[in-house]
């Protein structure tokens, strides 16, 4: 049986996400959850007077079913400005199980899914999510190395984790490394590009340097068209 679950994950200016959630909770959602982080996109200045500028952000994780995905999305969009250069975006994956909602949790899908699809004047192209995961310190690198194989920009995470090549311990306490998570939307076709310039930058096939990975994702929501078809003149 396939539920009709996903997770909605936006990405907005930093403050933005009490509208934003009141907004989603008018439009069906329970709930949502907001983590702290930073970014930068291609319509967002990186320095000011010659100094490093960070751009602070909201991530907000929405629950919900897949029948209020739309309406979501459109009350979203609209209390985050989204769609707008340098106001965020927003995108749903689909979920397999979802626990501690007991009024979702058995609801069938009888749709025809559709894998990262957005509206760009009737025309459609398919997004996946490149998620990241380095050393501290090394997200900018991401960033950049993204940003030259067509990356519109990307959102900082920050976060601990250890590998087999990382444990470190003082005074007998393990010490847990800091890890950066950077997420990057990207169209389906230049997503091997920017995961190969990334990885050629970082190296990430030596010892404790980090992860990456691709997440297929279905709605997507806010993306700044005109900049798209400046990288992609395909799209």
């Amino acid at each position: 049986m396939i539920l009709n679950h996903r997770l909605m994950i936006a990405i907005v200016k930093r403050g933005q996400s009490r509208d934003v959630i009141a907004a989603a909770k008018k439009a069906g959602v329970d709930g949502a959850t907001i983590i702290y982080g930073e970014g930068i996109g291609r319509n967002e200045k990186p320095t000011f007077l010659g100094l490093p500028v960070t751009h602070e952000k909201d991530i907000i994780l929405f629950a919900l079913d897949g029948g209020s995905e739309h309406a979501v999305a459109d009350a979203v969009c609209k209390a985050g400005s989204l769609g707008k250069s340098g106001h965020g975006l927003g995108f749903t994956i689909h979920l397999s199980k979802l626990l501690g909602v007991p009024h979702l949790s058995h609801r069938k899908d009888d749709r025809k899914r559709k894998r990262g699809l957005t509206n760009l004047d009737s025309e459609m192209t398919a997004f996946q999510l490149i998620v990241t995961i380095v050393n501290s310190g090394d997200s900018a690198a991401v960033v950049k190395a993204a940003a030259e194989a067509g990356a519109e920009g990307g959102t900082i995470l920050n976060g601990r984790g250890t590998g087999v090549n990382e444990q470190q311990k003082f005074l007998n306490f393990t010490i847990d490394p800091e890890k950066d998570i950077v997420l990057t939307l990207i169209p389906t076709s230049y997503a091997e590009q920017v995961v190969k310039s990334i990885e050629q930058a970082i190296d990430l096939n030596a010892p404790g340097k980090g992860i990456s990975f691709l997440i297929d994702v279905e709605n997507v929501f806010g993306v700044n068209h005109s900049s798209l078809r400046n990288q992609n003149p395909d799209v």
